[in-house]
């Protein structure tokens, strides 16, 4: 029978989260906002503005021989003037004539390039000093008959390159960071949900009715896991729209670009973690909003009722992003994936950067589950005694009631 009332209460507020509007418009914009993600670089390069359109002037006071021809190969026209009034050009870039003009003078034992843009681009400064530098050089190997060879060897680049300490792409980061804000804002969202829907309820005097029907712990339950699957639900559609648009391959993915690193980054072992650690987050959170939820007497008094366990998911946040983000092999990172509030972020990261083991990943989520079975102990003796209460109750109080 209390089966039966656990199902009839999982159905009827799942029911009710998914047919509400606002359920239906953060579930499209999800939709929508994964198209967007992989389109991204396409609707970008097409409000760019082509930069091979746009007019410099450069203003040459040394003996250098600088050629248009040679500034052609930058970005951009170019126009080389020996004489101009600054002013006046300042008066072409705002009437937007031209897209910029530089300066170049000399000084004692040295040049000085003064730059006049009303955006930086440093792509094209660092081509156009590039070019200055070598005409510089090659005037003074002129003028002092030194080898080419030796001007050579003096000016070879050193490369370099980027090097990653994991196993993972830098631009990983900028998932990690996505992962955890959307497990924190989901969590707390649709946690306190759960307690928003039991204080209604008992503050409209309707819970007096539905106790007599239904077992006080399977509606807890019922209502925990209609409004997590509901939220589930969601997510599963944003993690199964951008693995689809991935697979199907109808976008343009620049290389090296944000969205090839999620490709690369969301597989669909690690969409099945992501769904795995959020459910678990998501019960051992929404258990205390429903004992809460039981312990205020109207809805207008949760804020202040659920400020500690926000301030536990903030806490779990700061500690993610403040030590486990940076040091994801660290000890305070070892720990923090066996603490219950901590444990679904710290875990996720360290997936996603390949630094834990599936053992490691095995007791966390034992761990976990023990925690869940922990608390749903304790609300199995707190939750019935709160709700049966019309007015507000502190923890202390529901903990000394037989």
């Amino acid at each position: 029978m209390s089966l039966r009332n656990f199902s009839i209460v999982f159905s009827t507020v799942f029911k009710e989260a998914v047919k509400t509007k606002a359920y239906v418009y953060i579930t499209l914009g999800l939709l929508v906002l994964s198209v967007l993600l992989f389109a991204s670089p396409t609707i970008l390069s097409n409000f760019a503005k082509d930069s091979s359109e746009e007019t410099y002037k450069l203003v040459n006071r040394t003996s250098l021989g600088l050629s248009e021809q040679d500034l052609a190969k930058l970005d951009g026209n170019w126009e080389i003037v020996n004489n101009a009034r600054i002013e006046s050009l300042k008066e072409e870039i705002k009437s937007e004539e031209i897209a910029g003009f530089f300066v170049l003078e000399d000084r004692v034992d040295m040049m000085q390039l003064n730059i006049f843009v009303p955006k930086v681009n440093n792509e094209l400064l660092f081509t156009l000093e590039s070019y200055i530098e070598q005409k510089r050089v090659a005037s003074i190997v002129e003028a002092q008959s030194i080898h080419p060879s030796v001007v050579q060897a003096l000016n070879a680049p050193l490369q370099t390159s980027f090097g990653s300490l994991y196993e993972t792409e830098p631009n990983a980061l900028l998932i990690v960071y996505g992962l955890i804000a959307i497990m924190f804002l989901a969590i707390s969202t649709y946690g306190n949900n759960v307690a928003t829907a039991i204080a209604s309820e008992k503050s409209s005097r309707v819970m007096e009715v539905m106790i007599t029907k239904v077992a006080p712990v399977p509606m807890m339950y019922g209502k925990i896991l209609g409004i997590g699957l509901a939220s589930l639900a969601q997510l599963f559609i944003f993690i199964g729209g951008l693995l689809l648009w991935a697979n199907l391959g109808i976008f343009e993915i620049p290389e090296g670009s944000f969205v090839q690193t999620l490709i690369e980054t969301i597989t669909w072992g690690t969409a099945a973690y992501i769904l795995i650690f959020f459910i678990i987050g998501y019960f051992i959170y929404a258990t205390l909003f429903a004992i809460v939820g039981s312990m205020v007497s109207r809805p207008d008094d949760l804020s202040s009722a659920t400020m500690p366990i926000v301030i536990l998911l903030l806490v779990s946040l700061t500690v993610e992003i403040l030590f486990v983000m940076d040091y994801p092999e660290g000890i305070l990172t070892k720990v923090t994936s066996y603490i219950p509030f901590t444990a679904p972020m710290s875990v996720l990261i360290r997936i996603v950067y390949n630094t834990i083991a599936p053992g490691e990943i095995i007791i966390s989520l034992v761990v976990m589950i023990l925690f869940i079975g922990l608390f749903a102990g304790i609300a199995a003796k707190i939750y019935p005694k709160g709700i049966l209460k019309s007015d507000s109750l502190t923890l202390k109080q529901l903990m000394q009631f037989k």
